[in-house]
């Protein structure tokens, strides 16, 4: 339930009347834009948001570029540099090692070939870079479970459980697609075409971004999850409340989500079962209220930049979701009571 706001917010940046997004004097009629699909003028936008990505010849901005490329992979028109292999490789070549950039090679290799993925030399490499983040050994479990490597799986737990930090970049890839997203002007027949009337520029730039790296995610809280299902009084128990600890702890709410709902399994009950348990409840809460917001932080260009914001700040997705609740005067925490929503509770309309 936690990453699901994002899909909401996709859905809710799309009202029924457009609003102008440009003074008058800056428009230009464009005949040629007016006689093509809304698809082909999305996917024209979206080409020229990687050739210029490309261009820039920067990590960040070639990483980018990869990640919206993906659904080129089978065009045979679209030359090899401008696919997301190249650009992929184009990234690692151009700067220092950034595990973002590798990361999101792993995330590129698992859409490739999900059963068998990152390949060996992409997670020795993340392991090289960000040996204390315990993402990276959720990867690697994620990987020898897949290969029905139960020794090397049982290590990358312990790994994970001894680390300092859960970082699964989720974060810093949403920021970093936001600035990509930047790179080109947004006219009104790109928003028109985009079916998001109402959305304000940025809003359509912040929507665009949270869907890609949405779609990027790799399985890897599950994996943790999967592991951990039964450890209690097994060996494992303790490496799982130690890794759980550092998922609820960090700055995503998929990561969160799942470490709370371990804690919450396997710890006694008990003092710390309970906060864990008052975390999940004021988690749910929040993703609830921020889902309300939705409509509003893709049109409302000021909740906007209070997202943008806070997301740049350090990366932090859950930091960006507090600093727009509290702007909007909402509470972080639910009252007493309160009741979650069920799970398999139809949506909204």
């Amino acid at each position: 339930m936690p990453r699901s706001f994002l899909f909401c917010f996709a859905l809710f940046a799309v009202p029924a009347v457009a609003q102008p997004l440009l003074p008058p004097e800056q428009r230009k009629s464009d005949t040629a834009a007016q006689e093509k699909t809304p698809e082909q003028i999305m996917l024209q936008f979206r080409r020229d948001q990687i050739n210029l990505l490309a261009l820039q010849g920067k990590p960040p901005s070639l990483i980018s570029a990869a990640l919206l490329a993906q659904s080129d992979a089978k065009d045979p028109k679209r030359p090899d540099a401008l696919k997301t292999p190249g650009l992929i490789a184009h990234a690692q070549r151009s700067g220092p090692d950034d595990p973002l950039v590798w990361w999101v090679t792993a995330e590129m290799e698992c859409k490739e070939t999900p059963k068998d993925c990152p390949k060996t030399e992409t997670l020795q490499k993340i392991e090289s870079l960000d040996a204390q983040n315990g993402a990276v050994w959720a990867m690697a479990l994620m990987r020898a479970q897949n290969a029905g490597d139960t020794t090397t799986a049982r290590a990358a737990l312990t790994s994970a459980a001894q680390s300092q930090r859960y970082d699964d970049y989720f974060g810093r890839s949403m920021a970093m697609l936001d600035d990509a997203e930047h790179v080109m002007p947004i006219g009104d027949e790109i928003i028109r075409a985009s079916g998001q009337l109402n959305a304000s520029v940025e809003g359509f730039q912040l929507v665009n971004a949270a869907g890609v790296a949405v779609r990027a995610v790799p399985p890897i809280a599950q994996a943790i999850t999967d592991t951990c299902r039964d450890a209690g009084g097994s060996d494992r128990e303790a490496d799982c409340i130690a890794v759980a600890k550092k998922m609820a702890a960090s700055g995503s709410m998929g990561a969160k989500d799942a470490g709370l709902k371990i804690l919450m399994a396997l710890l006694p009950s008990g003092p710390e079962q309970n906060a864990a348990r008052d975390q999940q409840r004021a988690l749910m809460w929040q993703t609830v209220r921020i889902g309300e917001l939705a409509e509003t932080l893709a049109d409302d260009q000021r909740v906007t930049r209070i997202y943008t914001q806070a997301l740049h700040e350090n990366g932090s997705e859950i930091d960006a979701v507090f600093a727009v609740l509290r702007a909007q005067g909402a509470s972080l925490q639910p009252a007493p009571d309160w009741h979650p929503p069920q799970t398999d509770a139809p949506p909204r309309p």
